[in-house]
């Protein structure tokens, strides 16, 4: 079944109280809880990573890092912070041989992307040839931000993604908002999926609390196709 990684963060950045709501939220049915290098200070972020884990939960660290030395800084982190997935930023060589005998599972972002909230640029043909360079050259996975493509229909994307690098290699980010959305997910059935924003804004339940609206995620992801 599609995993799903809780993010504790809205509109793309890490939100204060992350801790408090955490621990209000951590016996969800998900195993994987994460949050990005936005919004939050290392010191902080380590802290956050180590609380997690005291809660005997699996660390998903997202970074927005562009360059060559804030993607190292990063995988210097997770390592660290014992995160066991490094998602979201630049792939790098560099990196693939930082994490070499690590615990941290590198699934860096593919395709060109700009803006906070990061949209993805470029033709299919490119964004699938990223998606199968970063894996020839070490990658473990990829994180795709099919919802926020904006050069072409983003589940004829999602489809020609995940047969060429693979569902289980395959981390969908961004924007799945709706049922419409999570069902598109269910179907195509990549390893994992984030979600944060959208359960601040009750996508999947008004009144619901984290926990009620995750079990209804898990539900949903449930139902055989």
């Amino acid at each position: 079944m599609v995993k799903i990684l809780a993010m504790l963060t809205k509109d793309d950045l890490t939100i204060k109280n992350a801790h408090k709501l955490f621990e209000a939220s951590h016996r969800a049915p998900t195993q994987y809880w994460g949050f990005k290098d936005t919004g939050i200070s290392t010191q902080t972020a380590g802290e956050l990573a180590r609380f997690i884990r005291d809660r005997g939960k699996t660390v998903v660290f997202e970074s927005f890092a562009e360059t060559e030395d804030d993607c190292l800084r990063a995988a210097e982190f997770a390592i660290r912070n014992q995160c066991r997935y490094l998602i979201g930023c630049e792939f790098y060589p560099s990196v693939v041989e930082l994490l070499h005998g690590a615990s941290v599972n590198y699934r860096p972002t593919i395709g060109r992307r700009a803006n906070i909230p990061r949209y993805l640029y470029g033709t299919m043909d490119e964004v699938v040839q990223a998606g199968q360079f970063v894996m020839e050259q070490g990658a473990d996975g990829i994180c795709l931000s099919m919802y926020r493509y904006k050069d072409g229909d983003p589940v004829e994307l999602g489809k020609r993604v995940l047969h060429a690098v693979g569902q289980r290699s395959t981390i969908i980010s961004g924007s799945i908002n709706t049922f419409e959305r999570l069902k598109q997910v269910r179907v195509l059935r990549p390893w994992a999926f984030t979600i944060g924003s959208a359960l601040f804004d009750e996508a999947f339940g008004k009144g619901l609390d984290w926990p009620e609206q995750i079990s209804v995620l898990d539900a949903v992801l449930s139902v055989a196709d």
